[in-house]
């Protein structure tokens, strides 16, 4: 018998893929956001264990949520700020930004 293998489905292009393959953003109890962490590896620290997005590591998805700008920015911060169940900041999405750059590949697919 194989081992069930979990999907979740990227916030920006609705690609359904395995769970290893995608990038998790969450909350953390203060309300900043954690990146590329299980809830299991961020020490419990994480907010709503089940609050949480993922994003494809494809350039297209990382640029759609980091380098909007103006009503394409706050489209993206929308779309997380419903996710989460509360607001996102200015502040916040500029550290999504700086922190999503490293998570990055130039894959096509």
């Amino acid at each position: 018998m194989s081992k069930h293998i979990p999907f979740r489905t990227c916030l920006i292009c609705r690609t359904k893929k395995e769970k290893s393959q995608l990038i998790r953003i969450s909350l953390d109890l203060d309300g900043n956001i954690v990146v590329g962490m299980a809830p299991e590896e961020a020490g419990g620290k994480v907010l709503n264990t089940g609050r949480g997005v993922y994003v494809c590591r494809k350039e297209q998805c990382i640029n759609k949520i980091t380098k909007s700008v103006g009503k394409s920015r706050r489209k993206q911060a929308y779309a997380l700020s419903r996710s989460f169940r509360q607001m996102i900041s200015v502040e916040n999405m500029d550290q999504l930004e700086k922190t999503l750059s490293g998570f990055m590949t130039k894959s096509a697919i």
